[in-house]
Parts: C-alpha cells; sequence; structure tokens
C-alpha cells in the first residue's frame, strides 16, 4: 500500500475530487474534457516527441526505469512497446527494471541509493516518500515544466509531487479507490446483494463459507496487500482525518489514542478466527488472489481499483463477473482515495534534453491515452477517454458522491512503520494489537526526532 507523505490540505484534496471526476464519466467511460493542449518541457522537446518538422535522431539512447514489478501492467506495457517500435524515431529506448513490491522492495531500493547505483528513472510512491527514506531529494532532478499543465494543480501540488513549490515527480498509472472486489456470480447464487452494514458482511461471508467458498482471500505473502482493511477503520472516527493527523503530526495525539483504529485490527483477526480468510494465506499472493476472485474459488478479496487492471489482462473474459463496494464499517460511508504514483528523475539522467524530450512524450495527451486504452481506470490527467471496468464503476459512484477521502497515510508527517507485518506478527500470535499501536507511535516519535521537529523535544 501507499505510504507515509505528508499533511495535504483538504480544501486542496477536494479540488482533487471536483478535478477527476471532470476526467471520467458514468457507465464504463468518462467524458472527454477540453484541457490546454500537450505542453512539453521546452520548444525543442515538443518537436522532437512527435517526430515531425524534424529529422529523426540518428542515435537512440537507452532510459533505464526501475520500477515494482506489480506496477508493471498493460498501461505501461503499452507505452515501453510504443517507445521501443519508434526507438528511432524518438531517438530513445526504455531498459525497464522490475523488482518485487512491498517492504523489500523499499529496502532493495533504500540500499541501491545508499551504493549509489541509480536508474535514470525511478517509479515510486512519491517525493515525500524518497525525501523521507532516500536520505531527501538530493539524488533527483527538479522537474518543474509546461507539461505539468496537463494535470490538476490540485494533483501536482502535493507532497506526493512537490516540495517547496518544486516538482519533482510525473504522476503515473491512475487514480485509485479502496474497496472489497466480489464475484458477482457467486453473490447471484446464493441471494446476496453488497452489504451495507458490517453485521451484513459478517453474515455474507457464513453465507459464502457454509457453500464451501473461501469468503475473503488474503494474499498476505506479498505482505503489501495485508492491512487495507484496517486502512477504512480512520473512517469511523467521528472527526475528519486532516484534524486526526494535524494532531498526530504535532505530537498532540498517538495512534493508540484512537480506540476505533485499534478495533479495526481485532476485527480482521476474528474474520481469521472464524474461518473467513484461507488457511493458506501466508502463502499465498497477489496474483493468486486475482485468478481466485476471477475464477470464483474465493468470494471477495479487498484491494484497491489497480487490481481490475490486473484482472482485465490475464482474465478479460471475467472482468464483467467483479463487483465492487467499500469495506462496511457501520460508522462512515467513505473509502480511501490514492493519488497516482510518481516516476522520477535520478541525477544519473545527465542528459538534460534528452530527459525533456521523455518527459514530453510521456505527458503527452496522445501517450496518455495510448496507456489507458490498454488498461483502463480512472485518469489522473485531463482530456483523456477511459473505459472503466465494472468494480472500478462501483467505487467510482463513491467518488461521484465525494464519498472519498485521501489515504490516511498520506497525510502522515511521519513514517509509522510497516503495519503490514505487524498485522501478521498478530495473526500469528507474535504481538498483540497495543504492541502494533506502541510500535506505529514509537517509530512517529524516532522520525520526528530525527528531524529535529521541535514537537517532540
Amino acid at each position: 500500500m501507499r505510504k507515509k507523505t505528508k499533511l495535504v490540505l483538504w480544501g486542496t484534496l477536494a479540488l482533487v475530487l471536483m478535478l477527476v471526476t471532470a476526467a471520467c464519466g458514468n457507465g464504463g467511460s468518462n467524458n472527454k474534457v477540453n484541457a490546454p493542449d500537450s505542453s512539453t518541457a521546452n520548444s525543442s522537446a515538443a518537436t522532437s516527441q512527435s517526430g515531425e518538422n524534424s529529422e529523426a535522431p540518428k542515435e537512440v539512447k537507452e532510459i533505464s526505469l526501475l520500477m515494482f514489478a506489480d506496477w508493471y501492467k498493460s498501461g505501461f506495457q503499452a507505452i515501453e512497446n510504443d517507445i521501443n517500435s519508434r526507438s528511432e524515431e524518438l531517438g530513445f529506448k526504455l531498459n525497464v527494471e522490475k523488482i518485487v513490491g512491498g517492504a523489500q522492495g523499499d529496502n532493495l531500493i533504500k540500499a541501491r541509493f545508499a551504493a549509489n547505483e541509480l536508474p535514470d528513472l525511478l517509479a515510486i510512491y512519491g517525493t515525500n516518500w524518497m525525501k523521507n527514506n532516500l536520505n531527501g531529494l538530493g539524488s533527483f532532478q527538479e522537474l518543474t515544466g509546461d507539461w505539468t499543465k496537463n494535470y490538476p494543480e490540485s494533483i501536482m501540488s502535493t507532497a506526493n509531487f512537490s516540495d517547496g513549490g518544486k516538482v519533482y515527480g510525473i504522476p503515473f498509472d491512475n487514480v485509485n479507490i479502496l474497496g472489497v472486489f466480489y464475484n458477482k456470480k457467486i453473490f447471484d447464487q446464493l441471494g446476496l446483494q453488497p452489504p451495507q452494514t458490517y453485521q451484513q458482511f459478517l453474515d455474507a461471508c457464513e453465507k459464502i463459507k457454509q457453500a464451501g467458498i473461501t469468503p475473503i482471500y488474503l494474499p498476505a505473502k506479498d505482505t503489501w496487500t495485508v492491512n487495507a482493511f484496517e486502512h477504512e477503520a480512520w473512517f469511523r472516527m467521528n472527526e475528519p482525518l486532516g484534524s486526526i493527523f494535524e494532531k498526530i503530526n504535532t505530537n498532540q495525539a498517538r495512534y493508540a489514542d484512537y480506540p476505533l483504529y485499534k478495533d479495526a485490527f481485532v476485527k480482521h483477526k476474528e474474520l481469521l478466527d472464524k474461518g473467513y480468510i484461507q488457511s493458506t494465506y501466508l502463502s499465498d499472493t497477489y496474483d493468486s488472489a486475482q485468478q481466485a476472485i476471477a475464477n470464483g474459488t474465493a468470494a471477495m478479496t479487498i484491494n484497491e481499483t489497480w487490481i481490475m487492471d490486473a484482472i482485465s489482462l490475464k482474465f478479460p473474459d471475467k472482468v464483467d463477473d467483479i463487483g465492487a463496494f467499500r469495506v462496511p464499517f457501520d460508522e462512515s460511508k467513505m473509502a480511501s482515495l490514492f493519488l497516482p504514483f510518481q516516476m522520477a528523475a535520478t541525477n544519473d539522467f545527465e542528459d538534460k534534453e534528452l530527459l525533456n524530450r521523455f518527459i514530453a512524450y510521456f505527458t503527452s495527451k496522445e501517450t496518455q491515452q495510448k496507456f489507458y486504452d490498454a488498461q483502463g481506470g480512472i485518469p489522473a490527467i485531463s482530456g483523456v477517454d477511459s473505459k472503466l471496468a465494472p468494480a472500478q464503476a462501483d467505487l467510482k459512484k463513491l467518488l461521484d458522491d465525494n464519498r472519498v477521502s485521501q489515504f490516511w497515510a498520506d497525510l502522515a508527517l511521519y513514517n509509522s512503520g510497516d503495519q503490514n507485518a505487524s498485522v501478521l506478527d498478530y495473526f500469528t500470535g507474535g504481538k498483540s494489537v497495543d504492541d502494533i499501536l506502541k510500535a506505529m507511535d514509537e517509530a512517529t516519535t524516532k522520525a520526528a526526532k530525527s528531524k529535529n521537529d521541535p514537537n517532540w523535544k
């Protein structure tokens, strides 16, 4: 899951919702928005990107990109294929290195940067994550330019993409919403409707279990998937997230102070103890979750709308069989909104003209249309069309109704540790819930003190 970012103003988020909503229509496709024409980082980049009005570059240069394997989906594959099939025209080609995701991938990136083994481009969570985990932004280039006009300022100005008024990241992939993805055929066969209350959710799980089907598939071998359930507990509080994290970020409150957040860990383990989660969860993967939900060996899995990108690629004939609903906690009708990931340029990308040419190509509406033609999803860029899978359309209704709020960890100023590993320790008896919350508070304190934050004196 996405993690560890700075506090974002709620007025900014509201504008994100309006602008992103404008980019997508209902009923499986978006409405085209009349946005400014695609701009380039400089005029020479515009000419080179299109391949028109100038001779194709004689030399084809290689650009290296490091990214998580889970992020290498059909949209980016379409762009990579376009680049490499037109490499002589564009003057560059891509060499994509794919690594494991989750905490293992995070640690690998940290080690590579510590050893100064840098790719030209890095696909990563956000500028704030780079700043907090890769010893600041000294290894990265500022990318501010006219290309940003293709994206809502409310996205580009967040700590996910900017720092101190300077842009360090190019939006990469979709806007995503967290929810419960379910096999509609199983629900229809058992006479079930998407639950609106937590008791209805439990009742559905029990009925599915009695039918000999796994109710909830947890792919815990890919640890980043583990605590999606707990994420939604922050909406149970009778307080806006912005207010909650303003307190946590200034040492006026601790994670342990929120009993409904603690209760979500307890509820999650109860799902395991009741047999609603498959017994092999520790060895099961994100790929196997996609297969299980598509083929109906499991009824539900909790993830983000990006799971449908993968299912659309691997099981295109099953896409219409999958729907989605929010995690049905009783105290809230909200769901988490995830801003796009980002692509950053390291200092090893020394050819500035080539970098500008790549940015102009990648951020153009023509290129991004190729991305969404191949993958679908909820666009971050203005002026492109995208067909949504039914499950994505289900959750986009929450966006249309202003019933989404930015992912809680994007609002946390300091890293609170690895809750995914903590949940697994709790499930297997190695930790208590109080241990989890204590560890989160201790990690926050350690991170704040390392930055000499006066609130922790």
